[in-house]
């Protein structure tokens, strides 16, 4: 898991396929997040907007909320701004042009998959991916199609999303 505070002092949370975001993993109660969140003092959680979703980091971390209250998703969208930096690989996220990251995807995932710039779930390793656009590439000046969200998800959200 990494949760590095650089000198900047901007917390990096790296993105784990079928696991989580930073500190926040699929299973955890909104308590646990709430508690995992709260050693970053300017995430900004807001747990009240919505009955099933938080919100943190300038809303660029989604986390949705099976009916049992557990995290089954985990979204990362950065901007700069956001109060964090997400990491795949070991890499910004911002660094992976839309069709690299899938490309890179659909090999850790394995079988055969099709570039889809507006959405698309990795079955096996439960990640997904959302609106391949320029506006989201904030590191290289809107030069070339980013995706603006990152997640990961688990069994019951999949089983959701394949029907």
């Amino acid at each position: 898991m990494r949760n590095v505070m650089p000198q900047t002092m901007m917390p990096q949370f790296e993105i784990l396929e079928r696991s989580g975001i930073g500190p926040v993993r699929l299973g955890m109660t909104r308590s646990q997040v709430r508690d995992a969140l709260a050693h970053f003092p300017d995430s900004g959680l807001d747990q009240d907007s919505h009955p099933t979703l938080d919100y943190a980091f300038g809303n660029s971390l989604q986390i949705e909320y099976d009916d049992a209250g557990h995290a089954q998703f985990i979204g990362a969208g950065f901007y700069k701004g956001c109060g964090c930096d997400y990491m795949f690989r070991d890499r910004h996220v911002g660094e992976y042009g839309a069709n690299e990251l899938f490309r890179v995807l659909a090999e850790i995932d394995g079988g055969s998959h099709d570039f889809n710039e507006y959405d698309y779930f990795f079955p096996n390793i439960m990640m997904t991916v959302w609106d391949a656009d320029s506006q989201y590439d904030y590191l290289g000046g809107e030069s070339r199609a980013v995706y603006g969200q990152i997640g990961v998800a688990n069994q019951t959200y999949c089983d959701a999303a394949e029907r």
